[in-house]
C-alpha cells in the first residue's frame, strides 16, 4: 500500500518540482555530529556503532511531534522496540524500550545527559520529555563501558533545543478524537551572557476500553489519562569558554486503567546543574549534578466474580511509592597526541525508595506491607579514540563499576525480614574500530562486555494486577553480557541520494532477570541461566527527488532462553516482549509551504508476554500519517492520524486478561513559531 502511494506521489511531485523553487528536505549527512557513542563529539561517519539520528525536522514532520510521543516515533526505527502499547495509554511501570532484542529495562534513556530511567524500577518516564526536541541519538549494543549498569543494551539520548541570542515563542495547540487535547508553550530569551527558556504542556485523552469486546464486562471503562509538564532552563556564560546551566521540571499525571478503581497518579520533580568549560589545549571539562523526587500512588482492584467474568470490582491494594534519585558526573576530554582524543570520567548515582501497600479483601482491611531499600553505584571510565590512519580509527575503552544494595527491609502483617546487603564490582571493556573503505563505503565493528544490576523494584517490590501477582526476589544476581556487532554502510547513486546500512549483532547474557511463571496466578523474578540474542537490521533511505524521500527498514532478532538449569522446559523459549521481525516503511513528500505529507507503515511480528510463551501478543500492521501546511512563515496547520485502519490487536496480556493496542486517533491543530 505504501509502495503504491509512493509511486503515485513520485509522478505528482516530480512534475511539481519542475515548476517550484527547490527546497530540499533536511537529510542525514556524514558531517552530522553525535555525542552519545563516545561521550564526546564525533562525526557520525566515524562511529563504529550503528547510530541512528532523528533530527528536529523529522520529528516535526512525523505524526508524533510531542515529546511525550517519542516512544511512538521510535517504533519506526528498525531494531528499536518500545512497549507495544503507547505510553499515553500504558501503565507507568510498563513503559519500556528494547534494543538488540535484550528485553525491557536494558537500555539507558537520557534527557540532556540526565537519566529518564526511573531509578526505583527502571521503566522510562516518557512524559518528562518536553516538546522542544532538537535531535535524538540511538546507539544500540552494550555501552556499559561508558554508562554503566543502565546501558547494557544501548543508549537513547534525547537532546533539547538550547536558548539562543534573541527572543522566541512556540505555541502548539491540537485537538482530536477520543476527547484528546494537547496544548504546548515554550518561551525563550537570550543575550551573549544569559539565556533562559520556559515550557509548559497539558495533555488529556479519554482513551478507549482496553479489554477486548469478547472479554469485556459491566466493570470495564476507558483508560483515560492526563498530565501537565512545566520545564525550564537557565544558562550563564561568564566567559566565552565556560557555560553554567540550571534546568528543572515538574510533572504531574493521573491515569485510569480500564476500571473505576484501577488508577494511578505520579508527581515528579527534577533539577539538574551543569558546567562546561573548554580550556583549549588543556582539555574540555564537563560536570553535571541531578536530583529527582517522586511520589507514585497506585491503586489496584480485584475483578469479581473472576477476571474473565467482569461484573464488578473491589479495591484490593493502595500502594504508595516515594523515591529519591540523586547523581552526578565529571568528565575530561583532551589529547595525548595531535589527532587522538582521551575521555576520562567518573559518575555516581544513589536511589532511596520504599513501597507501602494497604491490602483489602472484599469486606475488610487485611493489613499493610512495606518494602524498602537503597542503591548506590559509582563508576570510573576511560576511552582513547585513536586514528591510526586517515581511514582507520581504533577506540579501546573500559569502565569499573561498584554497586551496592543496602538498608533493605520487608514487612508483612505476619513477618518482617532484613535482606542481606548486595555488593557488585565489575569491569566492562569495549574495543571498537571503524574503517573507511572509500568516500561512500564504511565498516565498523565492536566487541564488548556489559552488565546490569537488579533494581530496587525487582529485588523488593511485589505488586498485582487483574488478580495476577508479580513477586520480587531479593536473591537476584547482576546480569552479565558479552557481545559483538558489525556494520557496513554507504551511499549510492548520483549526489549520494541513497543511504544504506546493514548491521549484525550477537549478545549472550548470563543470569538474565525474567518473570518466571509460578502458576496460573503468579510469576516471580528469577535469574535465567543464559539467553542469546542474534540478529541484524537493514536501513535504506532514498531521496528520489528533492520533494520525495522513501525510507525502508527491516530488523530481525532471535532472542532465546538458551540455558535455564532450574526450569529445563523454558530452554528454547523466546525472551518475553521481543518480536523476531520488524518492518518499517515511510514516505515524505511535498514542501511545507505547499503541502507536506508523511506516511508511516510498520509491522511487528508475534511476541510473547510470558516466559512460557503461552501468551502471544502483537503481530500487527499499523498505518500512521501526517499532513502539514505552512500558511505563513513559522505557522503550520497539521492533521495527524494514528492506526488509520483502526486495527484491533492485542498489545499485552496479564494473566488471562488481554489489553488492546493503541486506537484510531485523528488530531488536528496549529504550531506557531515566532
Amino acid at each position: 500500500m505504501v509502495v503504491s502511494l509512493a509511486l503515485g506521489l513520485l509522478l505528482v511531485f516530480d512534475r511539481a518540482a519542475a515548476n517550484m523553487p527547490e527546497e530540499e528536505p533536511p537529510v542525514l549527512t556524514t558531517d552530522e555530529l553525535v555525542i552519545t557513542t563516545t561521550r564526546a563529539p564525533e562525526r557520525i561517519v566515524q562511529s563504529a556503532a550503528a547510530v541512528t539520528l532523528l533530527t528536529q525536522e523529522q520529528i516535526q514532520r512525523s505524526p508524533y511531534p510531542g515529546g511525550h510521543q517519542l516512544d511512538d516515533l521510535l517504533r519506526s526505527v528498525p531494531g528499536v522496540q518500545p512497549a507495544t502499547l503507547s505510553s499515553r495509554y500504558n501503565h507507568p511501570t510498563a513503559q519500556s524500550v528494547t534494543l538488540n532484542g535484550l528485553g525491557t529495562r536494558r537500555a539507558l534513556v537520557l534527557l540532556d545527559g540526565v537519566p529518564l530511567n526511573d531509578g526505583f524500577g527502571g521503566w522510562i518516564n516518557w512524559g518528562l520529555i518536553p516538546n522542544d526536541i532538537e535531535r535524538v541519538e540511538i546507539v544500540p549494543g552494550g555501552v556499559s563501558n561508558l554508562y554503566g549498569t543502565w546501558a547494557m543494551g544501548g543508549v537513547i539520548h534525547v537532546i533539547t533545543k538550547r536558548p539562543t541570542v534573541g527572543t522566541g515563542l512556540t505555541l502548539d495547540s491540537q485537538a482530536g478524537t477520543l476527547s484528546t487535547f494537547q496544548q504546548g508553550l515554550n518561551a525563550r530569551y537570550g543575550t551573549d551572557r544569559f539565556r533562559f527558556s520556559l515550557g509548559y504542556r497539558w495533555f488529556h485523552t479519554n482513551g478507549v476500553v482496553p479489554v477486548p469486546a469478547y472479554q469485556r464486562g459491566p466493570v470495564d471503562r476507558t483508560n483515560d489519562s492526563r498530565h501537565e509538564l512545566f520545564n525550564g532552563s537557565l544558562a550563564w556564560m561568564p566567559t566565552s569558554a565556560t557555560t553554567i546551566d540550571l534546568s528543572g521540571s515538574l510533572f504531574r499525571e493521573d491515569r485510569t486503567f480500564g476500571t473505576t478503581l484501577s488508577v494511578a497518579s505520579r508527581t515528579i520533580g527534577n533539577v539538574a546543574l551543569g558546567l562546561r568549560s573548554d580550556q583549549g589545549r588543556t582539555g574540555l571539562w564537563e560536570g553535571k549534578l541531578f536530583g529527582q523526587w517522586q511520589t507514585f500512588r497506585n491503586l489496584s482492584s480485584q475483578i469479581v466474580p473472576s477476571s474473565l467474568i467482569r461484573l464488578g470490582e473491589f479495591q484490593n491494594s493502595i500502594q504508595t511509592i516515594p523515591s529519591n534519585d540523586f547523581g552526578g558526573s565529571v568528565q575530561w576530554t583532551g589529547k595525548l597526541f595531535d589527532r587522538d582524543r582521551l575521555v576520562l570520567g567518573t559518575d555516581a548515582r544513589t536511589i532511596i525508595a520504599q513501597s507501602t501497600d494497604n491490602l483489602f479483601s472484599q469486606t475488610a482491611f487485611l493489613g499493610q506491607t512495606l518494602a524498602r531499600g537503597q542503591q548506590l553505584g559509582w563508576g570510573l571510565f576511560g576511552e582513547w579514540i585513536l586514528p591510526l590512519t586517515d581511514r582507520w580509527t581504533v577506540t579501546p575503552s573500559a569502565r569499573a563499576d561498584w554497586w551496592k544494595n543496602f538498608n533493605a527491609r520487608s514487612e508483612s502483617p505476619t513477618t518482617s525480614t532484613t535482606p542481606r546487603d548486595n555488593v557488585t564490582s565489575v569491569v566492562n571493556p569495549k574495543l571498537s574500530s571503524s574503517y573507511q573503505l572509500s568516500e561512500t563505503l564504511r565498516l565498523g565493528a565492536s566487541v564488548y562486555q556489559a552488565f546490569r544490576a537488579p533494581t530496587l523494584n525487582e529485588l523488593y517490590r511485589g505488586f498485582g494486577f487483574g488478580g495476577f501477582a508479580f513477586l520480587p526476589n531479593d536473591q537476584l544476581r547482576p546480569e552479565r553480557l558479552t557481545g559483538a556487532e558489525v556494520k557496513v554502510e554507504g551511499e549510492l547513486l548520483n549526489e549520494r541520494t541513497l543511504h544504506w546500512r546493514l548491521s549484525l549483532h550477537r549478545d549472550s547474557v548470563k543470569d538474565q532477570i525474567l518473570f518466571v511463571t509460578q502458576g496460573p496466578f503468579a510469576a516471580q523474578r528469577q535469574n535465567v541461566g543464559r539467553s542469546l540474542s542474534t540478529g541484524g537490521a537493514l536501513d535504506v533511505s532514498y531521496r528520489v527527488i528533492p520533494l520525495l524521500t522513501l525510507n525502508l527498514g527491516y530488523a530481525y532478532v532471535d532472542s532465546l532462553i538458551s540455558n535455564f538449569p532450574g526450569a529445563l522446559d523454558r530452554e528454547g523459549k523466546r525472551v518475553p516482549n521481543v518480536s523476531r521481525s520488524q518492518v518499517t516503511m515511510g514516505v515524505t513528500a511535498g514542501r511545507s509551504d505547499w503541502v507536506e505529507a508523511t506516511i508511516l507503515a510498520r509491522y511487528l511480528s508475534r511476541q510473547y508476554a510470558d516466559d512460557a510463551n503461552t501468551q502471544p501478543v502483537a503481530d500487527f500492521v499499523v498505518l500512521d500519517a501526517s499532513l502539514q501546511h505552512e500558511i505563513r512563515k513559522g505557522i503550520h496547520l497539521m492533521v495527524n492520524g494514528e492506526n488509520l485502519t483502526d486495527r484491533h490487536y492485542i498489545a499485552t496480556q496479564t494473566g488471562s486478561v488481554k489489553t488492546l493496542g493503541s486506537p484510531l486517533l485523528i488530531m488536528g491543530g496549529v504550531r506557531a513559531e515566532f
